[in-house]
């Protein structure tokens, strides 16, 4: 099948390389950093401190911002989907809001089973725990940790599949790359930074524009923040902000009939679906530079306003368009302390605290066939408040062996969200793990891990409260939420081995049994506790080096997801992904990275009837530095694969199921130019 992909114009291109060639054969320069992933160094994010990576009891990944420049990013999202063992569904800032899932986790949009973190302060939607990957411009971005397994030992709720944390600062500089492309898509996107003995600043920002890779797909989005930090008298500390401002179409979802004879066309139902969004957050951050204790203390804040149209398929042709207008404010902070006493192989302890309070108010109103917004249906307000303390510690007892343990316990409490009356819901969990690294050699090169650990979901308020009505057809109104709603509980075990030298690899295989894991119960139509399933993976890396020149890599991962007692792989989750990609130095200083993508064995339904046809995909980029800067050319989706990324099924009034799916992002061609001064 093809389809108009709406890229670059063939004698555009042309010139564009010939450009390119022209200054590569004038200004020869050294090949960009390595994108390394596998390389010995300290890490914060798995242990909430400053651990070597071959100490950590979990598969951890690292990217810099040097790294970068190889990869075809330019977009936060972009760059999640090369962490292996993190699955996105339309990276692309072209392509719609990023779908991200991890270890057979996947929230559909809806939930997020993600942590992310920048700078230390979670990002995440209060009434869902979505996450916001546009709210970073790319160039401040210094370093990205991730680690995939449970992280509620230390982070709490929502660090079920997996935590990534962003790291934003950057040293004395400034750097701009502006990038045109496919579908009309520009994006300009700097940073800049200067520093003294005591102190320094940095600015950044991002412009943003698309026509969309799909029909009522556009969009435009802009982004600014800066920070200050300093150190005196034994202290540091920063401070920073950031705002954004957005407003994008939303194309919906498309039956699998309409797909086929196009995939870039958006159904006349989802018309009027548009968001308008703006936020602004801030944090600070103090920390003693004591060698004894190490403590630390972050306060941040967050407000979000937010209107949208959103149009919900209750049969196929047949939706529900809501408005809905929302605010939300989150204040929350966290003190940390660490303490190494003295000794070669003694222990390592840390602690803290972390809270935080949501508040949500929101509303929604009707919007007639015309799209106006017309009166109000339904409202309510509330806040969660959040508090959580952790405690953990590790020890080497013997040469090459580290033992490390860390147990944490949350509070949760919903107030609000209807009459005075409605009283408040408590939540509590405890989340314990415990660890082991081996290695079996004095370099540490091999080294075996396990982990056991328990986690925690808890349903979002959404889940919980959303006042959204829908139509029961015989004059009436219900609601999908339901108060009843407890938290999901995992069980998590895991082994794995990695080693380094010439070719650099990693292979693991993990256990999980998930408890009470919220669904929609299509016997209530509602949401419910209505499932126990069992997440059995295997996730396998590889890295390797060639003549200096050529450094080969590929990832894969097996995920088997399924109810308890059965076989039947959950729906939306792919059963297998291989990643096999190459990064090459040409004469010229011309570097090359390509990489192939492709993921099988998922379904539209628990049934697995509706097989998902998912991507099989291949991109590219070719850079030349000139001089301090550097000129790139991304090729996505070279091929022009026209694949499924995810979807649902719907029944008609005569019973009969119709498939529907949310098409992958097109073939694009961008170009870009990176400035650094």
């Amino acid at each position: 099948m093809s389809h108009d992909c709406g890229t670059l114009r063939d004698g555009d291109m042309r010139h564009l390389i010939t450009l390119i060639l022209i200054i590569t054969a004038q200004n020869p320069q050294p090949p960009p950093a390595d994108p390394a992933r596998f390389n010995t160094e300290i890490v914060v994010t798995p242990e909430r401190g400053e651990t070597p990576r071959s100490l950590v009891p979990a598969s951890t990944v690292v990217i810099d911002a040097a790294s970068l420049q190889a990869l075809p990013v330019v977009h936060p999202s972009e760059i999640v989907s090369f962490l292996p063992g993190f699955n996105v569904a339309r990276p692309q800032f072209y392509a719609g809001r990023p779908v991200v899932s991890a270890r057979g986790f996947f929230g559909g949009g809806e939930a997020e089973y993600i942590l992310l973190l920048v700078d230390g302060v979670p990002i995440a939607d209060v009434e869902s725990g979505l996450i916001d990957w546009a709210v970073t411009p790319a160039s401040s971005l210094q370093r990205i940790e991730s680690f995939r397994g449970h992280g509620a030992a230390l982070y709490g709720d929502s660090a079920v599949g997996g935590v990534i944390q962003i790291l934003t600062n950057r040293p004395a500089g400034g750097e701009l790359t502006a990038t045109g492309g496919s579908f009309r898509t520009f994006t300009a996107d700097g940073t800049y930074g200067r520093r003294s003995p005591h102190v320094g600043f940095n600015l950044s920002g991002a412009a943003r524009r698309t026509d969309g890779g799909f029909e009522h797909s556009g969009g435009q989005q802009v982004v600014g923040g800066g920070s200050v930090d300093g150190a005196a008298r034994g202290f540091s500390w920063r401070w920073n902000a950031t705002g954004d401002e957005r407003d994008r179409d939303d194309p919906g979802v498309l039956s699998r009939d309409q797909f086929r004879i196009d995939a870039s066309a958006s159904d006349p139902l989802y018309r009027f679906d548009t968001l308008d969004r703006h936020s602004f957050s801030t944090a600070f951050t103090l920390r003693h530079n004591t060698p004894i204790w190490a403590p630390r203390a972050r306060l941040y804040t967050t407000v979000r306003d937010e209107d949208l149209v959103r149009t919900i398929a209750l049969a196929p042709g047949l939706g529900d368009r809501r408005a809905r207008r929302l605010s939300s404010v989150v204040v929350g902070g966290s003190l940390e302390g660490e303490h190494a006493f003295a000794g070669t192989h003694s222990p390592v302890v840390r602690f803290g605290l972390d809270v935080s309070r949501e508040q949500l108010d929101t509303s929604y109103r009707s919007v007639s066939a015309s799209g106006d917004i017309g009166a109000l249906n339904s409202e309510t307000a509330g806040h969660r408040f959040r508090a959580g303390v952790f405690a953990s510690s590790s020890w080497d007892p013997i040469p090459r062996v580290r033992l490390s343990g860390a147990l944490r316990w949350d509070n949760a409490d919903d107030e609000g969200f209807g009459s005075s009356s409605t009283p408040s819901t408590t939540k509590r969990a405890w989340s314990p793990r415990a660890g082991v690294v081996f290695q079996l050699t004095d370099s540490g090169s091999i080294a075996l891990f396990a982990q056991v650990s328990r986690a925690f979901k808890l349903p979002t308020l959404d889940q919980l409260f959303d006042p959204r009505p829908f139509p029961d057809f015989r004059g009436g109104t219900f609601t999908i939420s339901s108060r009843r709603l407890v938290p999901q509980r995992a069980t998590n075990a895991e082994v794995g081995i990695s080693g380094g030298g010439r070719v650099r690899w990693s292979a693991l295989a993990y256990r999980m049994t998930v408890d009470d894991e919220i669904d929609f119960d299509i016997r209530t139509f509602s949401y419910g506790n209505i499932g126990r399933s069992r997440h059995v993976g295997t996730e396998l890396e590889a890295e390797g080096r060639w003549w200096k020149h050529v450094r080969p890599s590929v990832t894969y991962a097996l995920s088997r997801v399924g109810d308890v007692g059965s076989d039947q792989q959950l729906k939306n989750v792919p059963r297998h992904r291989i990643t096999a990609a190459t990064h090459v130095d040409w004469p010229f200083a011309i570097s090359t990275y390509v990489g192939y993508n492709r993921t099988w064995g998922a379904f539209l339904d628990d049934e697995g009837v509706y097989a998902i046809d998912g991507p099989s995909t291949l991109d590219c980029r070719v850079r030349r530095p000139v001089g301090r800067h550097a000129l790139f050319v991304d090729f996505l989706n070279v091929t022009g694969n026209v694949y499924e990324e995810y979807g649902y099924t719907l029944a008609d009034f005569r019973g009969r199921v119709v498939p529907y799916v949310y098409p992958g992002a097109p073939r694009a061609v961008r170009a870009g130019l990176t400035l650094s001064f």
